[in-house]
Parts: structure tokens; sequence; C-alpha cells
């Protein structure tokens, strides 16, 4: 039995290794005059790749293939979603007090993988895993998922802190930054679940005009991040109401088309190292720094502003602020000392 296992660790090294993106839950149980490959995965190529090499460890047993490839076959080919409350909380678990691993606003799409009761497993267009309540979600298939903004000739928009109102006035959203609904020409908001509402405050920015009012460039991204501080530290949060410091960095590149991974560790895969230079001279505005309070694990993110210049969420600071790595104090000497790397995510021109 230890060499199965070792064997089923093995595959999941290889193919899944990172729990928050990818499934990988099998098990290998022997049963009279048979092995059973039970469990369920995301990674049909793993689960592939489990049965050809166990198959000739099976010892005259016979291989039985019981793993379920999600999404899970009990939910019909539904296995589409877009959130349709302003924020949708993510848990560890189906269930309210497990802890909130992230969030997503009005309009993300989410795939659709196993049902637990009123609970739903899901994976995020940034390929994030989490639990949602059934509540938070209006479900489809995946094609009604993909074009639902556009399907009663409405055109994509983006929030930009817009508060929505019914016809009587009634308030019925407080929108965050990057929130999306369909905007019909008379300026009517279609919403996932098929409610209308119409603009009252702040601002919607209709899609084909995001790439223009945010662009992909480091100064623009610095001066969009500037408008989130005094936002409050959240474990798991994305918005201005509360966020936590890699969804800080993902939420600003979304908005200026820069498509990040959710947690600081799995962002410093993207772009390329950069030599940050004697006193962090070598930094541009846009690039990201990581830093570390356990080896060998990516603990923190920040936005670079130039130079010693900074940008971030943090707990020690309540929430958004800017800061100077090479000023004094209490937390600017122990970012030095925790600093790891930079990267630069964006294009360099």
């Amino acid at each position: 039995m230890r060499t199965l296992d070792a064997l089923v660790e093995s595959v999941r090294r290889r193919y899944a290794p990172e729990p928050r993106t990818a499934i990988f839950e099998v098990r290998i149980e022997p049963r009279d005059g048979t092995l059973a490959v039970t469990g369920m995965t995301t990674e049909p190529g793993a689960l592939d790749e489990l049965l050809r090499q166990v198959r000739p460890l099976a010892a005259g047993r016979r291989v039985i293939d019981e793993a379920v490839r999600l999404p899970h076959p009990s939910l019909g080919g539904r296995t589409g979603a877009v959130v349709r409350a302003a924020t949708a909380p993510v848990h560890a678990a189906p269930d309210l007090r497990a802890t909130q691993v992230s969030q997503y606003v009005l309009g993300a799409r989410l795939e659709l993988l196993l049902a637990a009761g009123r609970w739903l497993r899901v994976r995020g267009e940034d390929g994030y895993l989490g639990w949602v309540n059934r509540g938070y979600i209006e479900v489809g298939t995946p094609d009604w998922a993909a074009r639902w903004e556009t399907v009663a000739g409405t055109t994509p928009a983006v929030s930009l802190g817009a508060e929505l109102v019914d016809e009587s006035g009634t308030p019925v959203l407080h929108l965050p930054w990057g929130a999306r609904q369909g905007r019909a020409p008379d300026g009517a908001c279609v919403l996932p679940d098929g409610r209308a509402a119409r603009l009252a405050s702040g601002e919607l920015v209709s899609a084909p005009d995001i790439p223009h009012r945010f662009p992909p460039d480091g100064d623009a991204i610095a001066g969009s991040a500037r408008a989130w501080i005094g936002a409050p530290y959240l474990w798991g949060g994305v918005t201005m109401a509360g966020v936590d410091c890699s969804g800080f960095v993902q939420s600003l590149f979304r908005l200026h088309g820069v498509r990040l991974r959710r947690d600081a560790e799995l962002q410093r895969a993207h772009g390329l190292p950069v030599d940050p230079g004697p006193e962090f001279a070598g930094l541009r505005p846009g690039d990201l720094l990581f830093f570390t309070e356990v080896p060998g694990r990516v603990t923190h993110v920040a936005l670079s502003l130039g130079g010693t210049r900074i940008i971030h969420s943090a707990l020690s600071n309540g929430g958004v602020a800017e800061n100077d790595l090479a000023g004094g104090g209490e937390l600017q000497p122990a970012l030095r000392r925790m600093f790891l790397e930079a990267r630069r995510p964006l294009a360099d021109s």
C-alpha cells in the first residue's frame, strides 16, 4: 500500500502540484482481487498517467477506474456560472465559517465542478479554486456564461464604484471596481440574473473603452493604485471594501488588461526578474516586489511606484498605503529584510 500511496503522490506532484488551481484527490484502494482508483480530479491527464503506472504493479489484480473527472457528471452540463451579487466570497470549504480565500465580483464567470447542497466548488477565470454559496451566482451552460453580457444586444460595461437602482429608485447593487454588466443603448444595465437597473452614481465604462482609459502601462497602473489608498486590509478580499496584498495587485492589473494569478506566491511566475539595483533604483512603476517571512515561500507582494516607493495592502498598515523602502520606523526596515525579488509583468518598452 505504501508503494501505491507513493505512486499517487508522485503523479500529483508532477501533474497537479498546486492545490489552489488543480484538484487531484485520488486514492488507490486494494479490494478482493482488485485495485480501485477512486476520488476526483480536474486533471484527466494525471489520472490517465496514474492508471498507466499502476497496472504493472497490480500483480494480477484487476484495476478498476472509479475516479470522477470534474466537472461532476451530476451537474448535467450546467457547469457555467456568473456572479450575480456585487461580491461573492470564496471559501476554503463548503461552510460559512471556513476561511475566505478570495472573492469574485459581479459578472465574473465561474466553472462549476461539484455540488454539495447549496454550495458549489468552482474554478474562476484566474484558475483559482474554492467554494461559493449558490445564492451568489446564476447557473447555466458554459456557452451562456461566456456571452451573457451581450445576449440581449447589450454592450459589456465595467464598474468604477457604480451604484445601481431600479426604476423606483430603490438601491439594487453597490458595485466594486471591475464589476461587469451589460449596458443597453438607453443606459439600462442588465444583470446576470435578468434584473434591470440604472446607474444612480459612480461610473460605468464601456468595455471597448477600458484599454484606452486603463492601458497596460506602469505609470497608469500606479495612478489607479493610488485611488485605493485607505482601503482596509481583508484576507481574501479583492475590492476597496477590503483587500489583501495579492488581491490588490490582481484587481489593479485586471482593470488594465493584464491577467495575474490570485496569490502572491503564484504571481511570482508572471513576467521577468528585474535587478532592483542599488537602493532599488532599477525598479519602475508597475514592477512587482515579493517578500518572504517564511523561508522558501512568498508571503507578500507590493507594487512599485518607481525606485524605493511602493504601494501595497499590508496588515501592518491596516490596508492600502504607500511606503518608502528607504524609510525608517518599524515597517520599512522589516520590508527590506524580507525582500526576495522583483519581477516585471508588463512588456518592456
